[in-house]
């Protein structure tokens, strides 16, 4: 993870600018890396272009998932739980990674910053790739889902969401459609209302299929830690056209 090392390295933090960009330098300031582990990540140079679109989408990530967690005024073990689960098992993040990540989530869920401010820089950098917006989108769905309940605040948070990042006003139905265990979540996961014909269907999945395939959305600026999500994706896609096209032939 190049971005990461080079952030390690002290010297490119805040070259970033905005919220996020602060955030970072915060953020190393106080995730508890001791010096000899920082300097065995440490790597020179300036951050490309690729990789501050990287450290933005995991930044912004750990940062909204702060936000959403300390939405309803405190921020519980099981939400805690749930953000650790998913660096270990969605993730894969190792050790030091995580710390990093949690100092991102402590430092955004306490500071003055609101949640707006991060994600419309967020939506800003990204206003090219509706792919990663809607992926960074879904991962506040799943872990806002963790315990199986959306809270009211989380969806007050979930709610107000997709106009700050730039996506469609019905981001938030289709989102939540994915998350039904019948025919709908497989609609859902292609974006398309339930019942639509088959010409419909296989549109959708051709772009999807392509625009979702992890070797091109890493290319466009998903942190390579987030490859396990871009896969789950993909074979989602793969899984909701397979399911839509049984069930129309039955």
């Amino acid at each position: 993870m190049s971005w990461f090392g080079k952030i390690m390295g002290g010297s490119v933090g805040f070259m970033l600018g905005g919220p996020i960009g602060a955030l970072i330098g915060v953020s190393l300031g106080h995730s508890l890396i001791d010096d000899k582990t920082r300097a065995g990540y440490a790597e020179q140079g300036r951050l490309t272009g690729q990789e501050q679109r990287q450290a933005v989408f995991f930044t912004a990530t750990f940062a909204m998932l702060g936000k959403m967690a300390k939405a309803d005024g405190r921020v519980c073990d099981d939400e805690i739980n749930a953000v650790r689960s998913f660096m270990r098992d969605k993730l894969r993040l190792d050790q030091v990674t995580q710390k990093f990540a949690m100092g991102v989530f402590n430092e955004a869920k306490d500071d003055a910053i609101p949640f707006e401010d991060y994600a419309r820089q967020f939506g800003q950098v990204f206003q090219a790739e509706p792919q990663l917006r809607t992926m960074f989108y879904e991962m506040l769905f799943t872990i806002a889902l963790a315990d199986g309940v959306l809270h009211p605040a989380e969806e007050k948070f979930l709610r107000a969401a997709p106009s700050l990042i730039g996506l469609q006003s019905g981001a938030y139905e289709t989102v939540r459609r994915q998350f039904i265990s019948d025919i709908s979540h497989h609609y859902a996961m292609l974006g398309l209302e339930d019942g639509s014909d088959m010409s419909a269907v296989k549109k959708a999945y051709r772009k999807l299929a392509s625009e979702y395939h992890p070797d091109k959305i890493v290319s466009k600026g998903l942190p390579e830690d987030f490859i396990k999500f871009a896969e789950e994706k993909f074979r989602e896609i793969n899984e909701a056209y397979e399911a839509i096209t049984k069930a129309k032939a039955s």
